[in-house]
């Protein structure tokens, strides 16, 4: 083949008319960078169950996306499955599975108010939250009446518990300054002991409780309205490990 016809064929076709050569390559480059980051959204965004049903991946240990026969599988432990299922079921459940709870919550509900309590499981631990307006005079430690009868519930409930209780009370930011409550730590502080001898006095033994006093520290919304203060004036009474004995117990 003579020189002329080869540099013919291999002749570079022109760039259009009024270009730069460079701006073609930027272009060419950016449109695959944009190309790329798309792809990468739209991955992001595959549900990994069905892709793991359909590709067979990805696994540890495989060696790529449709080597299906020589995945590792993945092995998700029975406590996290259990974990994720508790997660799912709602106090409703726990409410069904436990008749003593179900009992002292429709005595609360009747005595205190539904909008007045909060119940929850969180990470296992049944916490029954009450607000302190309900159980104290205001500024004070001395239970009310009222406060006393919830304890005297709260204690039939709790001899049947075998685990620990957890009590923490907590106030507002109301600048307190007396002589027998200083700040709201102290007060915090001395209605917790009162809470604590209630329940023994309800045949809960003092060395099952551990009581924390925050005071106005960790509050649930900011002390800046009545309504935020009240809220956050509350006790929270925690049983760890709840929903693990209950299951077991039946």
């Amino acid at each position: 083949m003579s020189l002329a016809r080869r540099k013919k064929m291999i002749r570079v076709r022109p760039l259009p008319p009024g270009s730069d050569g460079w701006m073609v390559t930027l272009s060419d480059m950016l449109l695959l960078l944009l190309t790329f980051f798309v792809l990468l959204i739209s991955m992001s965004s595959f549900d990994k169950g069905l892709l793991t049903e359909v590709f067979g991946g990805p696994r540890p240990g495989s060696s790529g996306v449709l080597n299906r026969g020589t995945s590792i599988p993945i092995v998700v432990p029975v406590e996290e499955l259990r974990k994720d299922l508790r997660e799912r079921k709602d106090l409703a459940f726990y409410r069904r599975l436990s008749e003593p709870l179900s009992r002292l919550l429709d005595v609360l509900e009747r005595r205190l108010g539904k909008a007045l309590i909060r119940v929850d499981v969180v990470d296992g631990n049944l916490e029954l939250e009450i607000m302190s307006d309900k159980l104290f005079g205001t500024l004070d430690d001395t239970l009310k009446t009222q406060g006393e009868e919830t304890l005297r519930q709260l204690g039939d409930f709790l001899r049947s518990w075998s685990g620990s209780l957890e009590i923490e009370v907590y106030t507002d930011n109301f600048p307190l300054q007396t002589s027998r409550f200083p700040d709201n730590n102290v007060l915090a502080a001395w209605r917790g002991e009162r809470l604590v001898a209630a329940l023994e006095r309800n045949g809960v033994k003092r060395s099952r409780v551990l009581l924390a006093a925050y005071g106005a520290d960790r509050g649930v919304v900011v002390n800046d309205i009545p309504k935020h203060r009240r809220r956050n004036r509350r006790i929270v009474f925690r049983l760890p490990g709840w929903v693990g004995i209950v299951e077991k117990t039946g």
